[in-house]
């Protein structure tokens, strides 16, 4: 499993209490509810889910490692690695009709 650079700082030496919004990307023949109950069971508030059946969670830093330990995921980010945006969000200049 990938755990990006950030994370593996927060898990080596998390600020406890402090929370991190992190991206759980599941893998592909993983359930993602039964991915999102056992993050609850670590620590972590189920955001939203995302495309591709990836999960937006808050945790606390001191649980990342129990998060890392879960099975079913390919990779832990943050989220502000990856770019979690709408249609809304869009520049101007971006025609989506067409």
């Amino acid at each position: 499993m990938y755990v990006s650079r950030a994370v593996e700082s927060m898990r080596a030496d998390p600020i406890e209490g402090e929370p991190v919004a992190l991206v759980l990307e599941t893998a592909a023949d993983a359930d993602p509810e039964g991915v999102a109950d056992r993050a609850r069971a670590a620590g972590a508030t189920v955001d939203r889910h995302l495309q591709f059946d990836d999960l937006l969670v808050t945790a606390p830093q001191d649980r990342i490692d129990a998060l890392c330990a879960l099975d079913g995921l390919d990779a832990i980010q943050t989220s502000d690695a990856i770019a979690i945006t709408s249609v809304d969000d869009a520049e101007e200049d971006v025609d989506h009709h067409g």
